[in-house]
This record gives structure tokens, C-alpha cells and sequence, in this order.
């Protein structure tokens, strides 16, 4: 069997790649990045370099049709936010291999962060109170109660722009527009946790829970400790039976002070809760073809050791807990046999400096800014 996995500088793809290859598959990592991280590990045969989907959809489908077809593959797993070209994709795609991703119209709906809210409503496990932002007279009606409200883009990533709890000044500022609107959402203090699942046709194949000890910034988490909420379990439990969604998905909660969750936000993709299934590469892959109990993780934790180096230790530089944290978790990048990803690590940053340089963006905003969808048009496909 021949698997192509795409979002090949994420972490993500390097551990899916190292699962499928313990089952013995081939595996081919796709990018439109020239160095992807996971292009150098053992764990990967082929390396495909692929046109920037959000430039030109359609030339992105048709490159990946192209290869499936050349390749034979099997299976086409997405792990970041070319999904949603995916999904627009399916029809030319879906005859030619299977691919692992819901319907466009769904995963639009769980991306913008105001329909996700809408459609928790009644749940056991529901959104705080969320309100649509789509033109400045909506930010000045907030603006006086502002420091009770958490300010959003309803399509963003890593927290980019999210404003906790700001001024009212600040909130004047803000210009939503009909077709790049904010969201407003009630600000609940608390602990925070992440979640990564497996679905198939709504039925949870693996499920795993964390809280993310360090972040860079307010953005992506770099260390991952396990956890066993039950209400995070069912909460997804009940997503897949209300949605019937295939495909891997995240969701953001927080626990507040009496113990009770709320869902903040989904993140139809693959998140950094894959890495708890290091240890069960081959139990992982096979739930993409078997049914019975989800797959659960094991207690170990995990980091990006190399972004707690950088990012974490200048911060934390005489903190016991910070060490002992340290010792406590298993590397995701480094693995025995497998030292290729760790130089490239440097490498795919470089690159994305440079692409950050040349388009006058952030570091971060550079990262994604060739695969990620802000809810614009896309030829052919529904945009609600």
C-alpha cells in the first residue's frame, strides 16, 4: 500500500510517516515547500513538491491527481490546512484513491469559528457565548464591556491576532467586514486543553487529550501533557454521531474553576496530539481500516525539544519545573535511526524566513501562508 501524506513541514506528517512506514507501507510526503521537515527522514521514499494550493486551487488538484495516477496511491492523508483544497478537490479526487477528509461544506463549517460555536449550542459541552463581528458598529457595541470578551478572526490559526480581554480603545480599532468577519466570545478563566482525534464516518478511532505546557506565544503548543477528561472524550464522541466526520480533528477547550468544560474552538486537521501515539505506530494505522475501542494514548509526555531549547529554557532558565518538565518528555522530532529531521528543522525555518523576507510577512504568518483558506472563494466549490 502507498500512502501520500501531505503538509510535509509539520511534525505531524513526519509521525504519521514513521507509523505507516512500521506497518509497512510507502510513503510519499508532499510540500510546496522545497525542505519540508519530514522530507528527510528514513521514514519517507518519495518527496513531492507541489504548487502553493491557495495561489491556484485548481493547479494544485490537478498536480495531485497527476501523481496519484503515477504513483498509485492508496491513500491521500492531509495533516494541515490544505484540507480545505482538498475537500474542494474531492470530486476529481475521490475516484482515484481514497482520501482521508470530510465534505468541504462541513469542514467549512467547523473552521469559522462562529458557525463552531452555533452548532455546539445545547450541547453538554458547548462554546461560551459567541457573537459574530462582520462590521465596525459590532465592535463599538462590545467596546464598553470588552475586558468580559475574547476578539478573534473567525478564520485564523495559532491565535494570530486574538485579542484576550482587551481595552475598549484598542477594540475600536477593529474593521470585520461580511467577508473577513471577528468573532467576540465570552472570556472563561481556566485550564486549558487540546485534543486530537481519528474519526470514520463519525465513529472515534483514536482519541487523545493534552495540556499544553508551553507554547510559543499564544500559539502553538511545543509540549504535550496527556490527559483523561471524560467530558472531552464525550464531547467528540457526540460531534462525530451529530456530524458523521472523517478525518483527523482538534478541538481547544478550557475547564473552568467548578470544573466544567467549554469548547473554544475546532481545528479540522491534525493537531500535536498525534505525537501521544509514538509508541503505537502500527495500532494507529490500523484504525484507519478496523473498528472496536478508540486507540488511547500512553501517559508519557512529548515535546519539540529543540523549541523548548530556543524558546522555552531563556524563559524559564532556574526553574525546577521547567527542567523536570524537560527530562519528564519524549523528543517528537528525534527519533532513534531517524536523525535527519533534527537538522532539518533549521533548514525549513531558513526557508520560511526567507518566504517571511521576500512577502513582508511574520515567521509565523509565512509558515502557513501558502496552504492556509480565510473562507475566500474557491472555483467550484459551495462557500456558505
Amino acid at each position: 500500500m502507498h500512502v501520500l501524506i501531505l503538509g510535509a513541514r509539520a511534525p505531524a506528517c513526519l509521525e504519521w510517516a514513521r507509523a505507516f512506514t512500521a506497518s509497512g507501507w510507502t510513503v510519499s510526503v508532499g510540500d510546496s515547500l522545497a525542505w519540508p521537515l519530514a522530507r528527510s527522514s528514513r521514514a519517507v521514499h518519495n518527496f513531492i513538491r507541489l504548487p502553493e494550493p491557495r495561489g491556484n486551487p485548481q493547479a494544485w488538484v490537478d498536480a495531485l491527481a497527476e501523481r496519484i495516477r503515477q504513483d498509485a496511491i492508496d491513500l491521500l492523508l492531509p495533516t494541515c490546512e490544505e484540507v480545505f483544497y482538498l475537500a474542494h478537490g474531492l470530486p476529481q479526487l475521490t475516484p482515484l484513491c481514497r482520501v482521508l477528509t470530510s465534505d468541504f461544506e462541513l469542514l467549512h463549517r467547523l473552521h469559522h469559528k462562529g458557525r463552531f460555536a452555533d452548532m455546539t449550542r445545547g450541547w453538554q459541552v458547548a462554546a461560551p457565548e459567541t457573537r459574530l463581528l462582520q462590521g465596525h458598529a459590532d465592535c463599538l457595541a462590545l467596546a464598553g464591556e470588552s475586558r468580559d470578551w475574547v476578539f478573534k478572526p473567525a478564520y485564523s490559526r495559532f491565535a494570530s491576532r486574538t485579542l484576550i480581554r482587551p481595552d475598549p480603545s484598542t477594540v475600536r480599532t477593529l474593521r470585520p467586514t461580511p467577508e473577513q468577519p471577528w468573532v467576540a466570545q465570552r472570556f472563561v478563566a481556566g485550564d486549558e486543553h487540546c485534543s486530537f482525534s481519528l474519526l470514520i464516518n463519525g465513529q472515534l478511532r483514536a482519541h487523545a487529550c493534552y495540556r499544553p505546557l508551553y507554547r510559543v506565544g499564544r500559539g502553538s503548543g511545543i509540549y504535550f501533557q496527556p490527559a483523561q477528561p471524560a467530558a472531552v472524550r464525550a464531547f467528540v464522541e457526540a460531534f462525530g454521531q451529530a456530524t458523521g466526520y472523517s478525518g483527523q480533528v482538534g478541538f481547544d477547550f478550557i475547564a473552568d474553576a467548578e470544573g466544567d468544560f467549554h469548547v473554544l474552538e475546532c481545528n479540522p486537521r491534525a493537531t500535536s496530539g498525534i505525537h501521544l501515539f509514538d509508541d503505537q505506530p502500527t495500532a494507529l494505522v490500523s484504525t484507519l481500516s478496523t473498528t472496536g475501542e478508540p486507540l488511547l494514548p500512553s501517559p508519557t509526555p512529548r515535546m519539540v525539544a529543540l523549541a523548548m531549547l530556543l524558546i522555552g529554557a531563556p524563559r524559564h532558565l532556574v526553574s525546577r519545573t521547567f527542567w523536570s518538565d524537560y527530562r519528564a518528555a519524549r523528543d517528537v522530532i528525534l527519533r532513534d535511526g531517524d536523525l535527519g529531521p533534527l537538522a532539518a528543522q533549521l533548514l525549513g525555518v531558513g526557508e520560511i524566513a526567507m518566504r517571511a523576507l521576500m512577502r513582508r510577512r511574520g515567521l509565523l504568518a509565512a509558515s502557513t501562508a501558502d496552504i492556509e483558506w480565510d473562507g475566500q472563494p474557491l472555483d467550484g466549490a459551495p462557500n456558505p
